[in-house]
């Protein structure tokens, strides 16, 4: 039956209005890969590890797909796995157009992939990722998820019954391609049906964060609940500090509560700072955690920007961002400016230098610094100074790697209503063999999922 679907699937694949009719899958990615070769700032180390050869052939298979007849339907994924062979979390995909508005004829036209009722009963029994899986809201969406390996998806989710209006039966809900055991990535058709770029977590009866299985219950705990900043005390000795992103529209927040807490944490000997689940954002947002960390200089390995023409615009395109600070600006005018005068080369954007000027508080004595593989980026860069303090352990499990190329910025596709997302920067720390990119940076103390990591933390600094 699997192998069925597979033929029906790429023989009807589905419409999407989201890549006009003028638009040609080939002419979009060899565009899109044109764009990665001349801007991306990691482009010359990826293509270097896997070989010219290597990444010649792998374009050319992109390529060929692109060729394929109803291609244009499937170009997000073919681009989007295109892009995933970077390995460069920086490096993604984002929509440009209105994801509100509803498109009736569009969605009145998709193919419709059937499932037979023997197919659904027999999923239903299904003890692996297969099987009849449940949205947050069961009424929105059903869905059956079968295995179905073809060169760009492993899984697909069809639709079984739904009460949004145009969502029919036998609509492909969402499709993937596994990255190990437990990830999947591919497109999500969303609530307008078209396709963007998403990622899934296979992990026991649900499909996260949207998805469980029929006849599952699932439980959200309190922990679970997003706040963008929390503090509280867990003893006399431990103060708990949560900073969920460093986002400039988070730096507010970030500044207001360790400022609010400044008594608190000045006459407590520990500190647990959690960063789980931290992506990242912009460097200058964690300035007030620095010093609570603090105990000496610290050594920093700069930057390099690629100075191209669409890199510049990008980086003028950053200074419309009414987030960021007037002194912030003033130094991207400066980067701009010898970006301009440097076209073609790589244009040091950060010397190499000790920090210093933070003061050394006698307390927090000892921080306990909580990571896992979601902290990222900017969230690195406060790790990789951080943890030369004398004060800080780092613990948990190998953050994501996601450092060496940043800067990101952003430029649309040549044809299609979607956005590229990609570095404009590389760090010196490649040069010296100190990249963390392939493996992330390592905590000091290893954590379980199933530990509590919170009371690990505790422990560690109290005892």
């Amino acid at each position: 039956m699997i192998r069925k679907i597979a033929l029906l699937f790429t023989l009807t694949l589905i419409g999407c209005r989201a890549f006009s009719q003028t638009c040609n899958c080939e002419t979009e990615v060899k565009y899109i890969a044109s764009f990665m070769e001349k801007n991306y700032a990691g482009f010359k180390d990826k293509q270097a590890l896997m070989t010219k050869a290597g990444y010649d052939k792998m374009l050319s298979e992109y390529i060929g797909l692109a060729k394929k007849p109803h291609a244009n339907e499937h170009c997000l994924l073919i681009i989007a796995q295109y892009l995933g062979k970077f390995k460069d979390h920086h490096v993604s995909v984002g929509v440009k157009f209105d994801a509100t508005k509803i498109d009736s004829a569009y969605i009145a036209n998709r193919e419709i992939v059937p499932i037979t009722a023997e197919k659904i009963a027999e999923l239903r029994k299904s003890k692996g990722f297969e099987g009849i899986y449940d949205f947050h809201d069961p009424a929105k969406y059903k869905i059956a998820v079968i295995k179905d390996k073809t060169p760009l998806h492993d899984y697909l989710a069809v639709i079984i019954s739904s009460n949004l209006p145009g969502w029919k039966p036998g609509m492909i809900k969402w499709e993937a391609k596994m990255v190990n055991d437990s990830i999947g990535r591919g497109v999500l058709y969303i609530l307008n049906g078209m396709p963007k770029v998403e990622g899934f977590y296979f992990k026991g009866n649900r499909i996260y964060g949207d998805w469980h299985r029929e006849g599952t219950t699932v439980t959200e705990s309190a922990s679970s609940k997003y706040e963008p900043v929390a503090f509280r005390k867990l003893s006399d000795k431990t103060s708990y500090l949560k900073i969920s992103t460093f986002s400039p529209s988070n730096a507010t927040n970030i500044d207001s509560i360790v400022k609010a807490n400044k008594a608190i944490l000045s006459n407590t000997p520990n500190l647990v700072l959690d960063l789980r689940g931290n992506g990242g954002g912009a460097d200058y947002t964690f300035t007030p955690l620095m010093d609570l960390v603090y105990t000496g200089p610290i050594k920093h390995i700069g930057n390099d920007l690629l100075s191209t023409d669409a890199n510049i615009a990008g980086w003028k395109n950053i200074l419309n961002d009414n987030d960021r600070s007037e002194e912030n600006k003033q130094s991207l005018r400066k980067t701009v400016a010898s970006l301009e005068a440097n076209r073609g080369k790589m244009v040091m954007n950060a010397n190499d230098f000790d920090i210093t000027g933070y003061k050394i508080q006698p307390n927090p004595a000892k921080v306990v610094i909580l990571i896992d593989n979601n902290c990222a980026s900017t969230t690195e860069e406060f790790l990789l100074q951080s943890r030369q303090s004398k004060k800080v352990t780092l613990m948990g499990q190998n953050t994501s790697g996601t450092l060496d190329y940043s800067n990101v910025l952003q430029a649309p596709f040549s044809c299609m209503q979607y956005v590229l997302n990609y570095s404009s920067s590389r760090s010196r720390r490649v040069d010296v063999g100190q990249g963390i990119d392939e493996t992330g940076i390592k905590p000091a103390v290893y954590l379980q999922e199933k530990d509590d990591w919170i009371k690990k933390a505790q422990e560690t600094l109290e005892h």
